[in-house]
């Protein structure tokens, strides 16, 4: 839930932020090189775009679906072809089913799959997840560490082990040295730790640790969310 957003509604919380979403503007923000954001959907949507196709990283609430294409057609022309999920949640997985159906693949944690192939409860929401369709459950996944290579950038995922929850993993752009640490950076606010599906204090005390070891004055880091 971003900072942003408004308080919970009788309705419950994630009702809230799926009305915050459908209404919320959607702007686009430069990194660096080939490499931009997307926000206002829930998650950031990082996007990188080239010859090989538009690769994002989370995929925000669907109900933003049109506007987040806008966006992504004013970066550029290219279709998508690679989604990465930062983790499970659904303000960075609800539109993995519609990009999926234009064509990406989708490469998550193991973990990811499996919260998003099931029914999920997640009590800190007082809300119980129903599975995804087939279309939205990520075809490619990993346990630890992947490796691939997309519009000339070398992208290296790696798992935190349980944080933020059981399925947070982090995206280093290499040649730009931008780096995505997703839902493992709260700024200025306590962060939700989802122990329904595995997060852990110490983990995500680990998960900041890990950051500030890579992070520099050189690499430029950025949540998914504008916490």
């Amino acid at each position: 839930m971003t900072a942003s957003q408004p308080a919970p509604s009788k309705t419950g919380i994630v009702p809230t932020m799926i009305h915050a979403a459908s209404q919320a503007k959607i702007t686009t923000r430069p990194l660096r090189r080939n490499i931009s954001v997307v926000e206002g959907s829930g998650g950031n949507i990082a996007v990188l775009t080239g010859k090989d196709g538009k690769l994002l990283i989370d995929s925000g609430f669907a109900v933003s679906k049109t506007r987040v294409l806008e966006a992504l057609n004013s970066l550029s022309a290219d279709p998508i072809t690679h989604l990465i999920n930062s983790h499970w949640h659904i303000d960075h997985t609800d539109g993995n089913d519609w990009v999926h159906s234009t064509g990406a693949a989708i490469t998550a944690h193991e973990n990811t799959k499996k919260h998003l192939s099931t029914s999920t409860r997640v009590e800190g929401w007082e809300y119980t997840f129903p599975p995804s369709p087939a279309g939205a459950v990520p075809t490619t996944v990993f346990s630890d560490e992947f490796n691939l290579h997309h519009n000339d950038t070398n992208i290296a995922l790696k798992y935190y082990g349980p944080a933020h929850t059981d399925s947070d993993i982090s995206a280093v752009f290499e040649e730009a040295d931008v780096i995505l640490v997703g839902d493992t950076w709260w700024n200025g606010i306590y962060p939700f730790i989802d122990y329904s599906t595995g997060g852990s204090i110490d983990g995500m005390i680990r998960a900041v640790d890990r950051n500030l070891s890579v992070v520099t004055d050189k690499p430029q880091s950025f949540p998914d969310t504008g916490r």
